[in-house]
């Protein structure tokens, strides 16, 4: 298995500790202390967690507090990963063969294409970018589908766009899997923040299209919503048969989920709706901020609000490279955006309002006198 540079890795790596970081994906990550105390945790309770060799599938009530997120689960259909990434490397290597067809959204989150692409799968990509808020087309879909595709994946809250694809749009690209008998599957990494007020989270693409397709999977964490970047629980849904033939890839991965992480894992969970709230006061402030900013400049910008995650992904007019501007913004203000060439759009820079308020207010400020 060869296996691509990840292109943003290095950027993200290299200007991590600038004034103004607006390149990344999630929240501003929070300590230990923080999160206990937005969990209202004693932190004497974390001298008794046991360094014991844990279950492989997660905890029990760590996959008891992932069930309560969705509607249509079952214990079984729910496997605890480390990070994102090792849930969609099993779930590829599970139902993936050399030769087939998958159907991902371009632009996109390399991983999901670029794995598929390193088990010698064929990549198809949907165009976003058509003028229709970057959200994919079902006929455009459609026209991608031949014989050989054994898979559609859909980003929803979309990254690096921040699109979100409704209920009856998730529903008819259900009923394109299931009309072509191929897999679909939902990363919903930012599923806990519609950007609007409350603490309502989307309803899951597994959900909405298990009724009318059973070859249906999903991958979610508490990561980037939760700020909680550092922790690396992330988990998968599948059938129960998917889910076990992902467990025996686990156990020659990471084995497990090491206990102190599914622990605070799991008390992120049973306080999503503190933690959400928190998160929303500031991240609802920023876009108002980003809306008006984008307002004023938008002879030098291109901009579709985001409606659902932490980043959105405005486009330079005028001729603008989206590197230089990057460099710019870096090497005069101390600012980092991640340059929209990393995902192969140029023009492009993805900016991130899960910062706090203040910072993301100057950075805002020397990018309208740059």
């Amino acid at each position: 298995m060869k296996i691509q540079k990840l292109h943003m890795e290095d950027w993200l790596a290299d200007h991590q500790s600038v004034q103004y970081n607006l390149a990344e994906s999630g929240f501003n990550d929070f300590s230990v202390g923080e999160l206990l105390t937005l969990c209202d945790e004693d932190p004497a309770h974390l001298g008794n967690i046991s360094l014991m060799n844990p279950d492989t599938r997660g905890s029990l009530g760590l996959r008891r507090e992932i069930l309560q997120c969705y509607q249509s689960a079952v214990i079984e259909n729910i496997l605890v990963t480390v990070g994102v990434t090792e849930a969609l490397f099993a779930f590829f290597n599970v139902i993936l063969e050399p030769g087939d067809e998958v159907i991902v959204e371009f632009p996109e989150f390399q991983t999901l294409y670029e794995l598929p692409k390193a088990l010698d799968c064929n990549i198809k990509f949907i165009n976003l970018v058509t003028g229709n808020g970057f959200l994919p087309e079902p006929k455009n879909i459609r026209e991608l589908i031949t014989p050989k595709t054994k898979l559609i994946i859909i980003n929803n809250p979309h990254n690096p766009t921040g699109s979100v694809l409704d209920r009856a749009e998730i529903l008819e690209i259900g009923k394109i899997a299931r009309e072509n008998d191929v897999y679909l599957l939902f990363d919903e990494h930012y599923k806990f923040l519609p950007l609007e007020e409350g603490t309502r989270q989307l309803t899951s693409g597994f959900d909405i299209c298990r009724e009318v397709h059973h070859k249906v999977a999903a991958v979610g964490s508490v990561t980037k919503c939760f700020g909680l970047n550092g922790l690396r629980v992330g988990w998968l849904l599948a059938d129960p048969q998917i889910i076990e033939a992902c467990r025996e890839f686990k156990h020659y991965l990471t084995h497990v989920t090491p206990p102190i992480c599914d622990y605070l894992a799991e008390r992120a969970l049973q306080n999503k709706e503190k933690i959400i709230a928190h998160v929303k006061h500031i991240i609802l402030k920023n876009l108002e901020h980003l809306n008006s900013f984008m307002e004023r400049n938008q002879n030098r910008f291109e901009y579709t609000p985001p409606r659902g995650g932490l980043v959105c992904f405005p486009k330079l007019k005028n001729g603008q490279d989206g590197a230089s501007f990057c460099r710019d913004m870096l090497n005069k203000h101390n600012i980092s955006l991640l340059p929209g060439e990393v995902f192969g759009m140029n023009p492009y820079f993805r900016l991130n309002i899960g910062v706090k308020s203040d910072a993301f207010a100057a950075a805002l400020q020397a990018m309208e006198n740059l």
